[in-house]
C-alpha cells in the first residue's frame, strides 16, 4: 500500500477546486492502494461501479452512488471491484478559502457544525445523489462568483440533511507521524491481500509490521479505537453482506469466502454486527 499526501491548488480566479473524475477496473486487474491524506476538505459524489471505501477507521462497501465529506488529514481511500467503472466529482477546498473567520459566523452556524464532524468522515445515507451531482456540473459551469455562491448553497443542502452518518468513531485518532502512518498503511494492505483466504492471527500481523504483538495492540487500538478481532470482524462481515447483495452463492459458501472456518462462528459475528443473522439480511434486501 502506498502513501500519497495530496494538495489541492485552485485554478486562477478561484478560491477551492472542483473537478470530475472517471475509473475503471478491468476483470483480474490488481489496483494498486493509495491512502490519502490532504489539508482541505473533500465532498466526493461517486455514480456508477461499486467497491470499498476506507475512512478513518472504517472500511464500509458503496454500490451505484455515494457521497461523503471529510475533514482535513483524514485518511481515505475508494478501492473499485473488479470489472467496475465510475465516475464522479470532487470538490476541494481550505477553511480559510473564503478568509479566516468566515465559517466561524452565526449565518454560517450549521455548515460549520457540518465541517467539525467531518474529522470523522461522514455518509449521506439516501441522498439523491444523481441531483447532487448534476448540481455540481452545472457550478463548474459558473463564473468565480457564482461559483463559490453555488458551493454556499451546496454545503448548506449537506448540512440540513438529517440522514448523515459519522463514519470513525469518536476515539479515532488522526495520524500526524510519516511512520504511523505507514504502519497503517502496511496493516491495511495485509489485512485487505488476505482476509478472504488466510485466517490471519494477531502473530501474523504484528510480526509483518515488525512488532510485538503487544506492542501492536496498543497501536491498533490508539489509531482505530477498536480491537484488531473487531477490525477483522467488520471487514469479513461487511464482505459478507456484499455477497449476500450481490450473489445467490449459499451462506455457507459466503462464509468460507469470508474468511471464516465455522458457520457457527460466522453467524454469531454477522448478528452482532449487523443486529440480525445472514439469512433475515438476505430476506430484506429481496
Amino acid at each position: 500500500m502506498k502513501t500519497l499526501l495530496e494538495k489541492w491548488a485552485p485554478a486562477e480566479a478561484y478560491s477551492f477546486n472542483i473537478k470530475k473524475f472517471y475509473v475503471s477496473r478491468n476483470l483480474g486487474e490488481p489496483q494498486d492502494i493509495f491512502m490519502r491524506m490532504h489539508n482541505e476538505y473533500e465532498i466526493t459524489v461517486i455514480l456508477g461501479g461499486s467497491g470499498k471505501r476506507f475512512i478513518g477507521n472504517t472500511i464500509q462497501n458503496f454500490s451505484i452512488q455515494d457521497v461523503f465529506l471529510i475533514g482535513p488529514q483524514v485518511q481515505h481511500f475508494v478501492q473499485l471491484d473488479e470489472g467496475q467503472e465510475m465516475h464522479g466529482v470532487t470538490i476541494h477546498f481550505l477553511k480559510n478559502s473564503f478568509g479566516d473567520g468566515f465559517f466561524d459566523l452565526p449565518e454560517n452556524y450549521q455548515i460549520n457544525r457540518l465541517l467539525d464532524d467531518s474529522v470523522f468522515g461522514i455518509y449521506f445515507e439516501n441522498f439523491d445523489a444523481s441531483n447532487f451531482y448534476g448540481q455540481l456540473l452545472e457550478c463548474m459551469k459558473l463564473n468565480p462568483f457564482e461559483r463559490m455562491i453555488k458551493l454556499f448553497e451546496l454545503l448548506q443542502i449537506l448540512s440540513l440533511f438529517e440522514h448523515r452518518k459519522l463514519l470513525s468513531s469518536h476515539g479515532f485518532t488522526k495520524v500526524s507521524k510519516k511512520k504511523e502512518f505507514e504502519l497503517i498503511n502496511k496493516t491495511y494492505d495485509y489485512i485487505l491481500s488476505r482476509f478472504e483466504n488466510q485466517n490471519i492471527t494477531l502473530k501474523d500481523i504484528s510480526s509483518h509490521v515488525n512488532m510485538s504483538p503487544a506492542t501492536f495492540c496498543r497501536f491498533f487500538k490508539k489509531h482505530f479505537h477498536k480491537t484488531f478481532t473487531s477490525f477483522m470482524n467488520e471487514v469479513r462481515v461487511g464482505h459478507a453482506c456484499k455477497k449476500l447483495r450481490e450473489t445467490n452463492h449459499g451462506i455457507s459458501e459466503i462464509a468460507y469466502a469470508s474468511g471464516y472456518n465455522h458457520l457457527t462462528h460466522f453467524n454469531k459475528q454477522f448478528k452482532r454486527i449487523m443486529g440480525y443473522c445472514p439469512k433475515e439480511y438476505r430476506r430484506e434486501l429481496e
